[in-house]
């Protein structure tokens, strides 16, 4: 007959201890995301007041039509690169956390497929005669499975990145044309 291998308690309690491990890293990862996103919003808020401040007292300091144009032409360009700064910001940290989730995610797959071929090795192991052939199949398809995976999830992780990078380049030069026809 056919042996399954058992789990001691010694395996049951490594086994709930890397879950525990995974979990804890899955929130660091998304509490230093969120610290990323919160520091970036303080900055920014930071920067908002004291710009503020500025325009309120160059507005004061406005004293005709000629010189509130002049004041909303120097002002809106800026503005357009600090609003394209936060977003590009922003894009990094959302990336940044994106990268460390599918990192942990990637390394959970590999811990997997890694039990799983050990397994079917001692399912080999323990086969009846006759058997092994089949299970060995079977821990083949799981390898070239995995390393499938592993190729595509690298090509989409290059491929989102590219994307990604294009729409805000592109978003960034949109922005800049508008500014530049706006002023002309």
């Amino acid at each position: 007959m056919f042996n399954v291998p058992q789990f001691n308690a010694a395996q049951f309690a490594e086994a709930n201890q890397a879950g525990l491990e995974k979990s804890l890293r899955l929130s660091q990862i998304a509490l230093s995301g969120v610290e990323r996103l919160v520091a970036l919003q303080m900055g920014v808020a930071r920067e908002l007041l004291s710009e503020h401040a500025q325009t309120t007292k160059a507005l004061a300091e406005v004293k005709d039509v000629q010189g509130l144009v002049a004041l909303q032409r120097q002002l809106a360009q800026p503005s357009v690169d600090k609003t394209l700064d936060v977003a590009r910001s922003v894009f990094d940290a959302a990336s940044a956390t994106q990268h460390e989730l599918s990192k942990l995610i990637e390394e959970q797959v590999l811990t997997f497929n890694k039990n799983l071929i050990s397994t079917l090795d001692q399912a080999i192991d323990s086969a009846p005669n006759g058997t092994g052939a089949a299970v060995s199949v079977l821990r083949n398809a799981v390898e070239s499975a995995a390393s499938t995976y592993d190729s595509v999830a690298k090509t989409t992780q290059k491929l989102a990145s590219d994307f990604a990078q294009a729409a805000v380049n592109g978003a960034e030069q949109t922005a800049k044309a508008a500014v530049r026809r706006k002023s002309a």
